[in-house]
């Protein structure tokens, strides 16, 4: 372990446990979650669904399963099963691009199909651990993964970006932008076990200019950390990126004024991502920097409980809404202090 911390590692296994099992609760007959309820009131929904936020759910899920070695009770694994299969009755085919896609209202985000990507890589990993039923998919796991790959890659451009949102019927390029995309496809491609060497160029050309550090996208902290792990980005361009972006989150906390647990919770994603690749490739980050990464890593995970009860994670001060990515990002950052501490 790299540095110490008052927040101890049972507390965030604790939290985790206790998120995975509120989001159990959560998934319905059909494998749709509840999407949003008021806190410690599961039957005060809201309206409203997200696609992306469903499969990065299951990917906090089904990594919680994977990383702490858990076997999940039956019905419970069915449960994950069924919400899979609801993600997998939205993968289409477009007629103008190869694999396959996932659709909402009649759009192609590529932040779904990095999501999806990332979801269904966690599941392969827990099905042949023969602890989750295989999914009901419009192919076999494998092949929805690699069709999925297919259409991702098929939306990378020349700058080593990609288009974001494409329209289904026509295929035409819609002017819509995020952030957050390209880092969530990047990851899912490495994550689904795409050749490094296919995104190589992507990863030098946007590290190279800073992409994602304006907006402290721990998106891009999965993505670089895992393409630095995988080979698709040199230890020392990807160390030089790493470290500009976790600094950025250290020296500039303006996110804490919001009092929301969510964008503090992204940033500690971002942090213990970066401190498991610490952990995994000891001494290529700067001296005393994995030290930094877990002060304000801590600090922030124990503001986040501000927010927190039972499972859930609620907006912030003034507003009780618990939603399932809410849940996600906080989760998944308690997950990855965990593995950093007794890894």
């Amino acid at each position: 372990m790299t540095g110490t911390s008052p927040f101890p590692a049972h507390r965030a296994q604790l939290i985790v446990d206790e998120s995975l099992r509120h989001l159990l609760r959560l998934i319905g007959p059909r494998g749709r979650f509840v999407y949003a309820h008021r806190r410690d009131a599961v039957d005060e929904t809201t309206t409203g669904y997200n696609l992306l936020r469903h499969c990065g759910t299951l990917w906090f899920m089904l990594r919680a399963v994977n990383d702490l070695g858990l076997r999940p009770a039956a019905p419970d694994a069915a449960a994950m099963a069924l919400a899979i299969g609801y993600a997998g009755r939205k993968l289409v085919a477009p007629g103008w691009a190869p694999g396959l896609a996932l659709e909402s209202k009649g759009k192609l985000k590529l932040g779904g199909a990095g999501l999806a990507l990332a979801m269904l890589a966690e599941a392969r990993v827990a099905v042949e651990r023969g602890i989750l039923p295989a999914p009901e998919l419009p192919l076999p796991l494998p092949g929805c993964i690699a069709a999925l790959a297919d259409y991702t890659l098929s939306q990378l451009r020349p700058d080593g970006d990609f288009e974001h949102k494409r329209d289904l019927a026509t295929g035409g390029v819609e002017p819509f932008r995020s952030g957050y995309y390209t880092g969530e496809a990047l990851l899912g491609l490495l994550l689904a076990g795409t050749d490094p060497a296919r995104v190589a160029e992507s990863f030098a050309l946007l590290t190279a200019q800073g992409y994602g550090i304006d907006v402290q996208s721990h998106w891009m902290a999965y993505a670089a950390c895992e393409a630095v792990e995988r080979g698709a980005l040199p230890h020392g361009s990807g160390a030089n990126y790493i470290t500009a972006l976790g600094a950025a989150i250290c020296n500039d906390t303006a996110y804490r004024a919001r009092r929301q647990s969510t964008p503090i919770a992204c940033r500690s994603e971002a942090l213990t991502r970066m401190l498991l690749l610490d952990d995994h490739r000891p001494g290529l980050l700067p001296p005393g920097f994995a030290a930094q990464l877990a002060r304000t890593a801590s600090e922030n995970l124990a503001l986040q409980l501000d927010w927190y009860r039972a499972g859930q994670f609620w907006k912030g001060d003034g507003d009780d809404k618990v939603q399932i990515d809410y849940i996600q990002h906080n989760a998944t950052s308690y997950l990855n202090w965990h593995l950093h501490l007794t890894g």
